[in-house]
């Protein structure tokens, strides 16, 4: 009986639910002997021995289905085998497998009457070490406060996560939507999935490190981990500030060691600058002045983007920074929520003013006028819409394609150099009577496609692709250097903290404080490291210079 019953249970929030059949009234029932009886009875009769036919076992004050031992209560005659009870609200113990022990304590009631249980799954060697976690356990409970609402206290993990996003993320605390966006599809990817349909107050430590650790065996960089570390562990503690857990499961957390290698993405030096931005001209010209602004001040992409012709002071040599522009092309705050104004040289500043001067031709030929204060890059003619983020960012992949400099995986790179291979072979001899143009190459586009998998049109830019890497290494570039307009920040503050700048004005001048510049922004590069290793031999090998 006892294994024909195991197979029906299935433990979950804390419960033991049956899976067979119910009555009307959801209470577990089966057969036995030949006629239908209450499951509670038979787990009853299991652990305490047979009943008197007037006893009546009563089930699980939280759950129907619920079917565990400890949760079910007797009435009539006195059990042989029952234990003295332990004072109202003591808490109990009970040991599911060697060194695991469920604890459980009883604080009041709901407002709706229902009886307010906390539960904690522990590991403790004996019984008396489970006890002492048990005391500890109940004195945390009647310390903290429950909530009122029996619903509050059995919030699933997803719901709990979606009301923190909404109210206290992005109404209370006014972080950005995308922000609050990434942070969703982070929750939705990795954690959602395996525990989200389970009940927040069940979540403790382990299930933490297990998921983090799965992060970290699929590959995650730590910047990743640690962008799920700053959503839960403020979750957690809103979460437990709120009533909604009794104890915060990251207090103590460590983010597991990333097994992905970061690759280190050092800023162009001045010479690979100087070819971005005249192919730039070239090849996408409606986006070259923007990334030679990017490269003078440091500014985001969004600031960038959000810079209005009355920021610009001509005559002081100077810009306003006070707007961005975001993904949904709508206008911000800057990402810091503060104006700042720095010098430009006058080079840049005679740069912007031309390239405002050609928007007021183009608007002159059209026949449309300007709105007031208008954006300094703009893709309409009235110049009313700023330049979207994303047109920026596609355009500077086309420019980094033409260079050769595209960031690209290792394997796709090679299916590219493959295809240039194929393309070069010396073609084979020509059928008698076969009409029609010879192929270019030793193998023909479709031939190509076919042998590595892929289509006709792909093995056409592969081609072009890995041509367009051979002409980089004939310019003298050995190495694919960061053309992002994320670089064109790190260059700024590279060349500025190398030509010597004080740190507090290179940090002002960017828009962030000195140690995320000297942590995310400030660079090695290999021109600064071969001046640091000369310094270093004449000072160590050359004539010291005598003090004055």
């Amino acid at each position: 009986m006892r294994e024909r019953l195991a197979g029906r249970i299935e433990s979950a929030r804390g419960h033991d639910l049956w899976a067979g059949k119910v009555d009307r009234y959801g209470v577990p029932v089966t057969k036995h002997v030949g006629r239908s009886t209450t499951v509670r009875r038979l787990v009853w009769e299991l652990n305490h021995g047979p009943l008197d036919p007037g006893d009546r076992v009563r089930g699980c004050p939280d759950e129907p289905a619920c079917v565990r031992v400890d949760h079910l209560s007797c009435t009539g005659a006195q059990v042989a085998t029952a234990s003295a009870r332990s004072p109202r609200g003591a808490g109990s113990l009970r040991q599911t497998t060697p060194g695991t022990w469920q604890l459980s304590v009883t604080a009041g009631r709901h407002d709706d009457g229902s009886v307010r249980r906390s539960f904690r799954t522990v590991r403790a060697s004996s019984e008396r070490a489970a006890s002492r976690e048990l005391a500890a356990f109940v004195a945390e409970v009647h310390s903290a406060g429950q909530p009122a609402q029996k619903q509050d206290r059995s919030v699933t993990f997803d719901a709990a996560v979606d009301q923190f996003l909404t109210e206290h993320l992005l109404e209370e605390k006014g972080r950005e939507p995308k922000t609050v966006s990434d942070y969703r599809l982070l929750h939705a990817k990795w954690f959602s999935p395996e525990i989200g349909t389970k009940q927040l107050r069940t979540i403790d430590e382990a299930v933490i490190d297990r998921l983090f650790g799965r992060m970290a065996r699929a590959g995650l960089s730590r910047s990743r981990m640690n962008q799920a570390k700053s959503l839960y562990r403020p979750f957690f503690r809103w979460a437990r500030s709120r009533r909604l857990i009794d104890r915060n499961p990251m207090a103590d957390f460590q983010l597991p060691t990333a097994r992905k290698a970061s690759q280190e993405r050092t800023p162009p030096e001045v010479e690979e600058l100087v070819l971005l931005l005249c192919t730039a001209a070239e090849v996408v010209p409606e986006v070259a002045p923007v990334l030679a602004l990017g490269a003078v001040t440091g500014m985001r992409r969004g600031e960038l983007l959000g810079l209005r012709r009355s920021r610009l002071q001509p005559d002081a040599g100077r810009l306003v920074v006070d707007a961005a522009i975001d993904e949904g092309r709508r206008v911000k705050t800057t990402k810091t929520r503060r104006d700042r104004t720095f010098h430009v040289d006058a080079e840049t500043m005679s740069v912007l003013l031309s390239h405002c001067a050609e928007m007021d031709r183009r608007a002159d030929a059209i026949g449309i006028p300007l709105v007031p204060d208008p954006f300094v890059f703009s893709l309409v003619p009235d110049c009313a819409e700023p330049m979207p983020p994303d047109y920026v960012t596609r355009r500077v992949a086309v420019l980094k394609e033409h260079l050769g400099i595209a960031d690209k995986r290792p394997e796709t790179i090679a299916a590219e150099d493959e295809a240039l291979r194929l393309h070069r072979q010396q073609p084979a001899a020509r059928r008698a009577g076969r009409t029609g143009p010879s192929p270019a190459g030793g193998h023909s586009l479709a031939e190509i496609g076919r042998q590595l998998g892929r289509s006709d049109r792909w093995a056409a830019g592969a081609i072009a692709s890995a041509q367009r890497r051979e002409q980089a290494a004939a310019r003298g570039l050995t190495h694919a250097f960061d053309g992002s307009i994320l670089a064109l920040r790190k260059f700024t503050s590279t060349e500025l903290l190398d030509a010597g700048f004080n740190i507090s004005v290179v940090a002002q001048r960017q828009g962030h404080g000195p140690g995320v510049l000297v942590k995310h922004y400030a660079k090695s590069r290999e021109s600064a490291d071969r001046r640091a290793a000369e310094h270093l031999g004449r000072v160590v090998h050359g004539t010291p210079v005598s003090p004055t």
